[in-house]
């Protein structure tokens, strides 16, 4: 709460923009007119903000809710160990089986499941090599029996006296006759 002679800011500025507004309608400054002009919703806005100050202050803090005390929990019975019967019990079928056995028979089949995951991983990398092994094969069996042709093909492209002999004969055939060569 405010003490005697305090004013509160929104206060301050009301009377701030009142008096603005009246030394430019005594003085003549055009400044703060259209600055009045262009904001028509100041004095809305003020009055609310005073409305809002002026609710909240007899408003009370709220009293914290104090917290429940927790309940006291009963004890446990202790369970006795059973007394020796002299035969043992077997176990039930069907029965459920306690957190231990089951922790440990996931356990167990999370192993065999792991197991057969990388038996099957290391087949597929077996096969997987062996095609490639294959396809190595076969891609040099081609660039041998390529090389072999290349080698066929220059051999027979070599020039030799029958050779020779047979070109001018292709081209005395393929060729113009002798009266059309000179025109």
């Amino acid at each position: 709460m405010k003490g005697k002679g305090e004013s509160s800011p929104v206060g301050l500025v009301i009377v701030g923009l009142f008096l603005l507004h009246w030394f430019s309608s005594v003085f003549g400054w055009d400044y703060f007119e259209d600055f009045f002009e262009d904001f028509p919703l100041i004095p809305v806005m003020c009055a609310f903000v005073l409305f809002r100050i002026v609710t909240s202050v007899g408003k009370r803090t709220p009293v914290p809710m104090p917290k429940p005390q927790p309940m006291p929990q009963p004890e446990a019975p202790v369970q006795k160990q059973p007394k020796d019967l002299g035969f043992k019990i077997p176990p039930l079928k069907g029965a459920q089986k306690t957190a231990q056995t089951q922790a440990q028979d996931a356990l167990e089949d999370d192993e065999a499941l792991d197991a057969l995951r990388r038996d099957s991983y290391e087949r597929h990398l077996a096969e997987k090599q062996a095609r490639e092994q294959k396809m190595e094969q076969e891609r040099l069996a081609r660039e041998h029996q390529s090389r072999e042709t290349q080698t066929a093909q220059s051999e027979a492209l070599r020039f030799s006296p029958d050779a020779l002999k047979s070109a001018v004969i292709w081209s005395e055939i393929l060729g113009k006759p002798k009266a059309l060569r000179r025109r």
